[in-house]
Formats: C-alpha cells, structure tokens, sequence
C-alpha cells in the first residue's frame, strides 16, 4: 500500500506540474508545440528533397513556402468568400432586425419587460464591459496581431527544427545512451509519425467535409455556401465541440438570408454529411492514427480548452497520443499507457493504407 500511496502522489505531483507549467507558459508554448508539430509534418518533405540534392536550408526553405503557400491559399479563398459575403448584409442586417425584433416581443410576452427597458439593459451591460476591459474593436485587433505574431513564431521554429531535426534524434539517444540504441530511435520515430498522421489524414478529413459541405449547401440554395462550407468543415479540427458549431452556422446563416424552409434543408444537410463524416470519414481516413481512446480523447481537449483555449483544443489530443508512446516504452508507465489507449487498438486508416500499397505496387 506504501509503495502504491508513493506511486499516485508523484502521478498527481506530475499532473498538477504539468498543468501550472502549460498554463502560465501559455504564450511561450503554444508557438513551440504549433512548430514541432509542422516540423514533423514536414519533416518527410525534408527528406524527399534532401535526396533529390537539396542542401539542408535550402529543403528547410521549401517546406516553409509550402506551408505559406496553403495558409495564403486559405487567406485567399476567406478573403474572395467574404467580399462577396458582404454584398448581402443588408438582407442579413434586415432580417436579424427582424429576428431581434420578435424576440423582443416574445420576452415582453413572458417576462414584461418592454423593448425600450430591454435596450437599456443591454446599454447598460455594454458600457460595464467596457469599463472592464478594453472595446471589442481593440480586443479583435489584439488577437489578430497576436495570432499573426504567433504563426510567424512557429514557422520560424518550424525552420529551424526541419533544419537540425537528426540533432534532435541524437540528443534523445545520447540522453538515454545507456538503453537500447535502436529502441530510442524507435520511439522517436513514432512520436513524428503520431503527428504526421494525424495531421494528413484531419488535413483530408477538412478537404473531404469542405467539398460535401459545399455540393450540399449550393444544391438546397443558400448563398455564400463555398464560405459557410469552409468555415464548418475547418472547425471539426476541434474535435466533437467543432461539429457541433459548424453544423450551427450554416443553418443561422441560412435563417438569416433565407427563410426557415431553406434553414431546416441546411440542417438536415449538416446532419447527414455530418453522420458520413462520424462513421466513414472519421474513421477511415483520419483511422484514429493517435491511438487514444475515447474518454481520454474527450479529456484531452476539456483540458487543452481550459488551459489553452482553442489551440489547445487542437494540440492537446497529438500531445496525449505522443504521451502514450512515452508510456509504452517506459516500464513503470506502461500501464498508464494501456489505460490511455484502446484495449485492442485502432486500425489504421484504410485510404491511406490503400494509396499506400497502390504506391508501393507501382
């Protein structure tokens, strides 16, 4: 029982560690693990261009100019998508007038509380944020600038770990030299592959929504579907809450520029392309390549939202899948390693492996 009592207080030391480190190391972190990630996608495209006689910077170079290329191409696309979105908000702005204006007289009906008093609270709670903190407009400029500052941070880390990525292999033998060679190496390899795998196959699970998304929102008539698609099918990145909110959003938009008949089409879209996505796409091209289970799955991004916002949404699930590798291969962890993952694994993505062996054949 003492040893068990010693083992499950260094188990929650690390936790609550783990958990003030990532927490106020936020702005510092958050750009790292963002490079390590594209690094490591990258990282096969290094390769490939280091065997076609590339010197080092210069294979590091391209795959930084790939990785702006599909940021500016995604600029692109949003920037053409809204200025035509834009066109349409005075029907947008009409119809949300109209909506404001029917809620107003449903709470009057319920409540009592008459549109001007209505108004007046809403002044008054807008002008107590503000006293608060800074405007809306400032707090949007905030995070822009912020965002922006982050994503060169981590294209310039993504640079410079494709650049000395074996110097990283080789810290990692050299710090466990007394253990087996080939089985750190081993380990390595799998922790890049967790990332690149689960990068590629969500990378074509956003493609594969996008298209259904949009085939099926111009065919019910919705305007800006090309957009609306985008921005849902580039949510699901966020696992199960990102679902949720894409599905949200074409369907409001819909209330808005359309009328209710085209809204419940739109939903009725969403939830079909939403339920292919959930049992075929999911599952055979993403192929639950992290190996994590779906209660640590759900954990990992509760606890990436809550310490790292969205970003950690994103981050936190390639992180505990990295962390089950560790587990695996370490001795004293392996059975934190058997509770985090499947009991009998996840089979891999079957349209990988088929253009896979459809590669290696030719």
């Amino acid at each position: 029982m003492k040893e068990i009592f010693n083992r499950f207080n260094q188990y929650l030391f690390f936790i609550v560690l783990f958990i003030v480190v990532m927490y106020f190391g936020k702005a510092f972190l958050v750009p790292i693990c963002f490079g390590a990630l594209f690094a490591m996608l990258m990282a096969p495209v290094c390769r490939r261009l280091d065997g076609w006689g590339f010197n080092r910077a210069m294979s590091s170079l391209v795959c930084i100019l790939i990785l702006l290329a599909v940021f500016a191409g995604i600029a692109l696309i949003v920037s053409t998508q809204i200025s035509t979105f834009a066109e349409n908000m005075n029907q947008i702005q009409t119809k949300g007038k109209e909506f404001l204006g029917q809620a107003q007289a449903f709470i009057e009906e319920k409540i009592g509380m008459s549109p001007d008093e209505q108004k007046e609270m809403i002044k008054e709670q807008t002008q107590n944020s503000n006293k608060q903190g800074p405007g809306t407009g400032a707090k949007i400029l905030a995070g822009i600038t912020s965002t922006l500052t982050g994503l060169v941070l981590s294209l310039v880390i993504t640079f410079l770990m494709i650049y000395n990525k074996e110097q990283f292999e080789t810290f990692f033998v050299k710090l466990y030299q007394e253990k087996d060679t080939d089985k750190v190496k081993t380990v390595v390899g799998q922790i890049s592959q967790v990332s690149q795998k689960y990068l590629t196959g969500r990378a074509m699970s956003v493609l594969i929504i996008a298209a259904m998304y949009s085939v099926g929102l111009l065919i019910v008539g919705i305007k800006n579907a090309v957009l609306l698609a985008g921005i849902a099918a580039v949510l699901t990145v966020i696992p199960y809450l990102g679902t949720v909110l894409g599905g949200l959003f074409p369907v409001i938009m819909a209330l808005l520029t359309e009328d209710a008949q085209t809204a419940l089409w739109a939903a009725i879209v969403m939830v079909v392309i939403q339920t292919i996505d959930n049992y075929f796409i999911e599952p055979n091209v993403v192929g639950g390549e992290v190996n994590l289970n779906a209660l640590w799955s759900i954990l990992s991004i509760v606890a990436g939202g809550m310490i790292w916002g969205v970003a950690g949404m994103i981050v936190f699930l390639p992180l505990f899948g990295i962390i089950k590798i560790i587990c695996d291969h370490v001795t004293p962890l392996k059975p934190l390693g058997y509770l985090l993952g499947e009991p009998e694994g996840k089979k891999p993505s079957k349209v990988k492996q088929w253009i896979k062996n459809k590669f290696s054949r030719n």
